[in-house]
């Protein structure tokens, strides 16, 4: 007898590891960046995650340029997501983007009619709409849809479907091994991210995770094909 409860309490603990533990919405935060293009800096940015009544969030990423010929341009970008939490992830109610520079105002939206599972975008003066895919996310929210799988434990490859202009695109991420990234706020336990691209562009986006600060993002770079690189880099958190 005494036996057959070793050997039950140990199988009991093995399964333990196997019992599924919900998704967590991701914690709210709001942070400043400097950025800098070619490694000379450009200007500031701030990321804001609010929390809404209803189980909505709302990320907002506003870029402003206060060095060189960005801020002779008046270079002021403002992206806005507008999500809903699912209980398990979450998926994207609106979108909008707006960017002015010299003189010219720039404007991209999308939203996603709930009934009919259909994403309406809109840009450059033009209109698409196409069918939703379960768990659709728009590109810039889904640095909040990587902060909710980080905390929730998935590692390996990442995959998400991002509503883009004129369709749904699936995108996959690679979670990185754990780095000490240095930053203006000190070094920092972090994950790193990659987004795994095949379509030729040869644009690289990395992406560093903050492990001990709700997983918020403490670094963002993107590389391009021609050597060109926009980084944007944590300094302080409000």
């Amino acid at each position: 007898m005494r036996k057959f409860l070793r050997a039950a309490l140990a199988a009991s603990l093995f399964a333990l590891p196997l019992l599924a533990v919900a998704a967590a919405p991701p914690k709210p935060f709001s942070a400043e960046y400097e950025l800098r293009r070619n490694d000379q800096v450009l200007g500031v940015g701030q990321i804001t995650l609010r929390a809404l009544p209803g189980g909505q969030f709302e990320l907002v990423t506003r870029s402003r340029g206060t060095q060189g010929l960005a801020a002779m341009a008046g270079l002021d970008r403002q992206e806005r997501s507008l999500l809903r939490w699912t209980g398990s992830h979450l998926e994207v109610v609106e979108a909008s983007m707006r960017q002015k520079a010299a003189f010219k105002t720039r404007e991209e939206s999308l939203r996603l009619d709930p009934a009919s599972r259909t994403i309406t975008s809109r840009y450059r003066g033009g209109e698409s709409r196409y069918p939703a895919a379960p768990g659709v996310i728009d590109g810039h929210g889904l640095t909040a849809a990587l902060m909710v799988a980080l905390a929730d434990g998935q590692r390996g490859t990442l995959r998400f479907n991002a509503a883009e202009r004129r369709e749904v695109e699936p995108q996959s991420y690679r979670v990185a091994a754990p780095v000490r990234l240095r930053t203006a706020i000190g070094t920092e336990r972090a994950l790193r991210v990659e987004r795994i691209r095949t379509d030729g562009s040869g644009r690289v986006t990395k992406l560093w995770f903050a492990r001990e600060r709700g997983w918020l993002p403490l670094r963002i770079k993107q590389y391009e094909r021609d050597g060109e690189t926009i980084d944007m880099r944590i300094t302080a958190i409000r």
